[in-house]
């Protein structure tokens, strides 16, 4: 919530602040608590989750207004409570000003599996981004600064070119009006993550101590401390596609960078896999000569007049539409889009938020329902407050913890293709929660075709090291995994030792290892399957027992043989 304060006290006149206020589950009726946890207040720009200190609770990292200055600060979980301390960031003194909006994140850069923070802060040169990578007991530590281009609009992240390593996805745009939202001019820029590539071989090669060479695709959760991004047109590893070439109109096109009069509310490039063929596309807003459409821009492979394509560049983008496309293209007024599996069927649907001038209507969900002969698997990490059920301490009725996705876990697996190719790829789960970010609980692997199990799948969370890491074996596409982290006790630092603190707990049996639960998707050909499978049994069936009888009458008519003989020989 927000309170406005019209004398401002030492905030001074018509500063604006943020309270917050957390409201716990487990009220009545499936309902929230009555009484929330108020916490201490924060300047307007929204802090970002993250885990503060390796034990899986969401802390808060952002601004707490003061008499002297507006510090960084930390909102720690300690299972009761918030507490402001001192950010795990070091150095603290090279933290820049968060930008408001920002599009700071949660995740994984560098590779080794462990959510690193990605701050996106402003300066009075412009917006940059500032990588803090995870480093476990020792906190979060400042490995990189990148000033971002002019116009830069909010950022996401997505391993766009299925390398297993999370990109860099952000429009920039000439002008943008506050009023509409609609940057006019605009591109749509991927810096890529430069890592290491796979290996071919099961384990990771080096070129000498401490340098890595490539990933094995048993071992791919290894950092790789030389990453590095790129943010200009001249590398190779910066691509920027105008809008205007993605559309024959003659139209002037624009881009919605954040919702109409609402410049606190950003409308980011929204990466998703519609199509389920491993590399995301990317869902967004643009104006047209009808009005503000939903567009979803698709990753294909680079061909004639493909836009995006050059040399050394293998995949393209294009506009979806056309024939099948009807519904969504006869929305003519919205304001924002984001994805979501609607009906379970492991395909990416569309909820569109519109302004209500075509027809009243606030929200509409478009349906997935395009044919891809390709496989997915959906993931979600929860965190570890249970072990199976929860039981209450204080007594009660069970319940299923599923309700409690974690934000930052990291999925990394390398699966062949049908030409037997084996590629990687990396997906996280939830990185940003501020500023209505609409990202799905679970996370979403679009695995094209491939003839084969998913050999491993790595699961990566924020717990101290070697804890931190799982995976799981021969994986099969077209299901849903549920991973169970382990719950690790609470510490607190007391004269120099780290002594364990035991908190009295809601629940009876906290997680205390790993744990997963695999479903299955049941498809339309089941029913086929299994009837093909039931009728190649009894066909089978009677060949053996066929042969069985035929083998009978043959050993008689031997015996009887033999037996005359013996007969004969007998005379």
């Amino acid at each position: 919530m927000y309170d406005k304060s019209a004398d401002g006290g030492w905030w001074g006149g018509k500063t604006e602040r943020l309270g917050m206020d957390v409201y716990l589950g487990g009220g009545p009726n499936g309902g929230f608590q009555p009484e929330p946890w108020s916490l201490p207040i924060s300047t307007p720009a929204q802090p970002i989750v993250f885990d503060a200190d390796g034990s899986l609770r969401p802390s808060l990292l952002g601004y707490h207004p003061t008499e002297s200055t507006d510090g960084i600060v930390t909102w720690k979980n300690n299972g009761t409570g918030f507490s402001l301390e001192t950010p795990p960031l070091r150095p603290i003194d090279q933290v820049f000003s968060l930008a408001n909006p920002h599009s700071s994140a949660f995740i994984d850069i560098d590779g080794d599996c462990l959510p690193d923070l990605v701050l996106h802060c402003t300066r009075t040169t412009g917006d940059s981004l500032q990588i803090w990578l995870n480093r476990a007991d020792a906190g979060y530590v400042l490995s990189r600064n990148y000033n971002l281009p002019p116009g830069s609009g909010p950022i996401t992240f997505a391993d766009m070119n299925r390398d297993g390593s999370i990109d860099i996805v952000f429009p920039t745009c000439s002008q943008t009006s506050s009023s509409t939202g609609l940057g006019s001019d605009c591109q749509i820029n991927i810096a890529y993550n430069k890592q290491v590539p796979l290996c071919s071989t099961e384990a990771s090669q080096w070129i000498q101590e401490g340098v890595l060479k490539c990933r094995g695709w048993g071992d791919m959760c290894i950092s790789d401390e030389k990453f590095e991004f790129a943010f200009d047109d001249h590398d190779p590893d910066f691509i920027s596609v105008p809008i205007a070439s993605l559309s024959q109109s003659t139209s002037k096109l624009g881009l919605l960078l954040h919702a109409p009069g609402k410049p606190s509310l950003p409308s980011p490039l929204r990466p998703g896999d519609y199509n389920v063929d491993g590399f995301p596309d990317l869902l967004f807003v643009m104006s047209t000569d009808k009005g503000t459409q939903v567009q979803i821009l698709e990753s294909i492979t680079c061909g004639k007049n493909v836009a995006g394509c050059g040399k050394g560049i293998t995949r393209g983008w294009r506009l979806g539409g056309g024939k099948d496309w009807e519904d969504l293209e006869e929305i003519e007024d919205a304001i924002g889009a984001s994805w979501l599996d609607l009906d379970e069927d492991g395909s990416l649907d569309v909820m569109v938020q519109r302004s209500g001038k075509q027809d009243k209507e606030k929200v509409t969900f478009v349906q997935n329902n395009f044919y891809h002969d390709a496989f997915f698997l959906k993931t979600e990490v929860l965190n570890g407050v249970c072990s199976g059920k929860c039981e209450p301490s204080a007594g009660g009725k069970s319940y299923s913890p599923l309700g409690v996705s974690y934000s930052g876990a990291t999925y990394k697996l390398a699966v062949l293709d049908t030409v037997g190719n084996r590629v990687a790829q990396q997906v996280a789960q939830l990185p940003q929660t501020g500023y209505q970010a609409l990202q799905t609980p679970y996370a979403f692997f679009g695995l094209g075709r491939t003839n084969n199990y998913i050999e491993k799948l790595f699961i990566g969370a924020s717990l101290l090291p070697p804890n931190h890491l799982t995976y799981l074996d021969s994986l099969i596409p077209n299901s849903q995994v549920l991973i169970n982290p382990p719950y690790p006790s609470a510490s607190e630092e007391e004269s120099g030792e780290r002594k364990t603190l035991e908190l009295q707990s809601p629940v009876k049996a906290r997680s205390t290892e790993w744990k997963s639960q695999l479903y299955l998707k049941p498809g339309d050909w089941v029913p086929w399957v299994g009837a093909a499978v039931l009728g190649t049994v009894l066909v089978l069936g009677t060949v053996v027992l066929g042969l069985n009888e035929k083998e009978k009458k043959e050993d008689e008519v031997e015996r009887q043989r033999a037996l005359h003989a013996i007969n004969f020989q007998a005379l």
